[in-house]
């Protein structure tokens, strides 16, 4: 093993990696060094050995990188008899999933893809041949300068048609530029949890969950305020009977409180007789109603409208004289709500 280079990378990569924020370069370089295994192609016939190595990367953006990787160490043979010595040096890109400088993805996976040579000398034969490689790997970021990566790679000789592996573990060492951690902000108080804040806030200890204006002030309560009149009516009649003026009356009561309120007087009669008569009279009998609420509440007639409806909507049975007496009806319903 070519303990040598591994102190050597190791020290170098340290150094760098320590210094690096210190001297602060901020150039978009990575250095990568660390420890691997071959597993080399049976016709070599060379037991698999590990390796130091080391790289380089120079980022173009949060995901492409371009690379140089060298790895140096010696195989024994299979038959134990010998060594050989195996150098790769290799150029590429790589593609990384994610980003990590400025946003928080701390497992990056990746795609590398290039080309370069792999020397194997065994004394008195060296073999030097060209390589395209390609592999998958993943880094995870410990913070934005320093990182752990795992790779399996494969060279291809283009020269002898041998398909060596690389297995790596290594420590990734960024120089480039990153954001400043945000500054930690202090939250202001808010001692009645109502959402303003206490400066802000012109009525503090307001009770947990009362709804509350923008200076913090209690908002009014939502109020509902409802009315139902129904006015019946004698057969084929559209009379109003006195009986039903209080309710009128209650009724021209609750539109002049709510000014900006609107409603439909709704006609109805029986099922006796033709449908079109019928759907007259039902009209009628609404504007009966609301010339009442005209002429004698005082009711503007546009905040009135007499709807007909004719034999359509029984509420009772019209096979009985009871029910039928129901459903002849005049009805208004009304529901607003407000804030005292």
């Amino acid at each position: 093993m070519n303990k040598n280079l591994l102190a050597t990378a190791v020290a170098a990569g340290l150094a760098l990696g320590i210094m690096a924020p210190a001297v602060n370069a901020e150039i978009p370089l990575t250095i990568n060094i660390g420890y691997g295994a071959w597993i080399t192609d049976g016709e070599r016939e060379l037991d698999d050995t590990e390796t130091p190595w080391a790289g380089l990367e120079w980022a173009f953006n949060d995901n492409w990188a371009a690379e140089v990787m060298y790895a140096q160490d010696d195989a024994r043979t299979e038959d134990g008899m010998g060594r050989a010595d195996i150098t790769t040096w290799q150029l590429g890109m790589k593609y990384y999933g994610g980003s990590y400088i400025g946003r928080p993805n701390r497992v990056r996976p990746y795609l590398a893809f290039g080309a370069g040579e792999i020397d194997v000398d065994y004394g008195d034969v060296d073999t030097v041949e060209t390589t395209v490689n390609g592999g998958v790997g993943l880094r995870w970021m410990l913070n934005q300068r320093l990182g752990l990566s795992g790779e399996a790679r494969m060279l291809y000789s283009l020269d002898e048609h041998r398909k060596d592996t690389l297995l790596t573990l290594g420590v990734n060492f960024y120089l480039g530029a990153v954001d400043a951690p945000a500054p930690a902000v202090e939250e202001p108080a808010d001692e009645d949890g109502d959402g303003v804040v206490d400066s802000m806030d012109q009525c503090p200890g307001t009770a947990p969950g009362t709804r509350v204006d923008s200076v913090g002030c209690p908002l009014p309560v939502a109020q509902v305020a409802s009315i139902r009149m129904t006015v019946n009516f004698g057969f084929d009649s559209t009379r109003v009977e006195e009986k039903y003026f209080n309710d009128l009356g209650e009724l021209a009561d609750f539109l002049k409180r709510f000014e900006d309120v609107y409603v439909d007087i709704e006609g109805h009669t029986d099922s006796t007789g033709p449908e079109s008569y019928n759907q007259q009279l039902s009209q009628r009998r609404a504007q009966a109603v609301v010339d009442l609420l005209v002429n004698e509440h005082g009711i503007a007639p546009q905040r009135l409208q007499a709807k007909g409806f004719g034999e359509s909507q029984p509420v009772a049975d019209n096979s009985s004289a009871e029910g039928r007496a129901q459903n002849r009806r005049v009805m208004a319903t009304l529901e607003v709500e407000y804030e005292e």
